[in-house]
C-alpha cells in the first residue's frame, strides 16, 4: 500500500509552536515600538512648545529697550503713586511687594515675580487638578520702540522723523498740533501721512511723546484722518488721568514760572509696544498656555486690538532672575547669586537690570499610558539673555564728581 504524502500531526504540532513563538516575539516587539515611539512622539511635543516658546521670548527680550529714554517713560501719577493697569495680572503696575511699591516710572523690563497665575499639576490617571502645593508664576513686562512705522504717501518718513510742530525756516514745515491735555495729537500730512505702513497705527496701539522735558505714553482710543485721539476711560488707566501732577502729555509742555503754558517745545512721537509673557492657566486649567499679550486685549469693544497669541501649549512654569549691575546691596549678594535676583531688593531698581535669565517648564500633552501607572514626560529649557539695548551701557562714569562705577 502505497503511503500518502503529508504532515505528522507531531510535524504540525511542532510547526505551530514555532509559528505562535515567532508571531509572539514580533507582536512583542512591535508593541514595544509602537510604545518608544509613542513617548518619543510626546517628548518631540514637549520640546517643540518649550522650543518655540524659548524662540519668542529671547527675540522680544533682546530688544526691550529698543528706542526707549534710558530714565525710562513716566506714568501718569499723583503724587508717588500710579493707578496704571499692568497686562496679564489684575493689579496696577508695582514691585508686588508688601508695602506695595507703585511704578511712576516704567523700565524697559518690568519683573512680576510670582505675579501671574497657579499653574496645577494634573492626575495623569483621572484628569483631576492637584491643587495641593502650587505656587504662582511669574510675569514680565518687556517695551520697546517700533521704528519701522512710515508714512503711506511713500515719502518714507517715519512717524518721528519730524517733530510734530515744526516752523520755518526748518523743512519740511509741520503744522501738527499737540492738545494740551493730551486729549488728540493731529500729524501734518507733508512730514508723516496717516495711517502709516507697514502696519497701520490704530486703536489699541501706544504713543509715546519725547521732548527735551521728558517721554509720557498714551493709549490711542481712534483715528480719525490725520488725527490720533486718546480719550479717557482707556483700558491701561493712561489716558485723561485727573489729578495727575506727572507722568502725562500736559507736563511735557514748556513752563512759566512752573507751570505749563499750553505749548510744547520740539516733541515727537513714537508707537511703542509693550510686550507682556504670562502663563494663562485659568482658561483651561488642565491645559495651561504660555500667552503673548501686545499692549492690552479687550479694546476696541468687539473688536479686540491685540488679542492674546498662544505660543505654548501646556507650560507649568515660567520663572525670571535678573543680573543687576552696580548693585547696592551688600557686595552684590542676593538669594540666588551675586546681582541675580527674582526682583531689585534693597536700593535697586529694575533700571540696573542687564540680563534676564529665563527658565520654562512644560510637560506632554497627554499622558504616557503604555505602562501600568501613566504618567505625563516633562522637560525645561533655561537660558540667559543680555538685553541688546541694556546690556552694553558704560560702566563707569569719568565725571570726577560721580563715584566710579556708577551708572550715568
Amino acid at each position: 500500500m502505497k503511503r500518502e504524502n503529508g504532515f505528522s500531526l507531531i510535524e504540525l504540532m511542532v510547526s505551530m509552536a514555532i509559528v505562535v513563538s515567532v508571531v509572539g516575539i514580533a507582536t512583542v516587539s512591535l508593541m514595544q515600538a509602537r510604545n518608544a515611539t509613542e513617548a518619543v512622539a510626546l517628548e518631540a511635543n514637549v520640546q517643540e512648545n518649550l522650543r518655540a516658546s524659548m524662540h519668542f521670548m529671547v527675540k522680544d527680550m533682546m530688544q526691550a529697550g529698543e528706542g526707549i529714554p534710558q530714565s525710562g517713560i513716566n506714568l501718569p501719577a499723583t503724587g508717588a503713586a500710579s493707578a496704571v493697569n499692568r497686562p496679564g495680572t489684575a493689579t496696577i503696575f508695582s514691585y508686588g511687594a508688601a508695602p506695595v511699591t507703585d511704578y511712576t516710572v516704567l523700565p524697559s523690563v518690568v519683573p512680576g515675580n510670582q505675579l501671574g497665575q497657579l499653574v496645577y499639576g494634573v492626575n495623569p490617571t483621572t484628569g483631576a487638578l492637584l491643587t495641593a502645593g502650587a505656587t504662582a508664576s511669574d510675569i514680565i513686562n518687556l517695551f520697546y520702540a517700533d521704528n519701522s512705522t512710515v508714512a503711506s504717501d511713500g515719502s518714507g518718513n517715519a512717524l518721528n522723523s519730524f517733530p510734530i510742530v515744526q516752523a520755518a525756516p526748518s523743512a519740511p514745515v509741520c503744522t501738527g498740533a499737540i492738545d494740551p491735555n493730551g486729549a488728540f495729537v493731529t500729524l501734518a500730512a507733508g512730514c508723516f501721512d496717516m495711517p502709516g505702513t507697514p502696519t497701520p497705527i490704530v486703536a489699541g496701539n501706544m504713543m509715546m511723546f519725547t521732548n527735551q522735558n521728558g517721554a509720557a505714553i498714551e493709549y490711542v482710543t481712534s483715528v480719525a484722518g490725520q488725527t490720533i485721539n486718546f480719550a479717557a476711560g482707556d483700558p491701561a488707566g493712561l489716558n485723561g488721568i485727573a489729578g495727575a501732577t506727572s507722568g502725562t502729555v500736559k507736563y511735557l509742555q514748556n513752563k512759566t514760572a512752573g507751570v505749563p503754558n499750553g505749548t510744547f517745545p520740539p516733541t515727537t512721537i513714537t508707537r511703542v509696544w509693550l510686550v507682556t509673557y504670562y502663563i494663562d492657566a485659568a482658561t483651561t486649567p488642565t491645559q495651561p498656555q504660555l500667552v503673548r499679550q501686545v499692549n492690552y486685549p479687550g479694546f476696541p469693544a468687539g473688536a479686540p486690538a491685540n488679542p492674546p497669541q498662544q505660543i505654548g501649549d501646556v507650560i507649568e512654569d515660567l520663572q525670571f532672575s535678573y543680573d543687576i549691575v552696580n548693585s547696592t546691596a551688600p557686595g552684590g549678594t542676593y538669594p540666588l547669586g551675586p546681582g541675580d535676583a527674582a526682583t531689585p531688593a534693597g536700593g535697586d531698581t529694575p533700571f540696573q537690570i542687564r540680563a534676564v535669565n529665563v527658565f520654562i517648564a512644560g510637560r506632554s500633552e497627554v499622558p504616557y499610558t503604555a505602562v501600568a501607572n501613566p504618567f505625563f514626560l516633562r522637560n525645561n529649557l533655561s537660558s540667559q539673555v543680555c538685553v541688546r539695548s541694556l546690556a552694553f551701557v558704560p560702566s563707569f562714569n569719568t565725571s570726577p564728581t560721580a563715584p566710579q562705577g556708577a551708572v550715568p
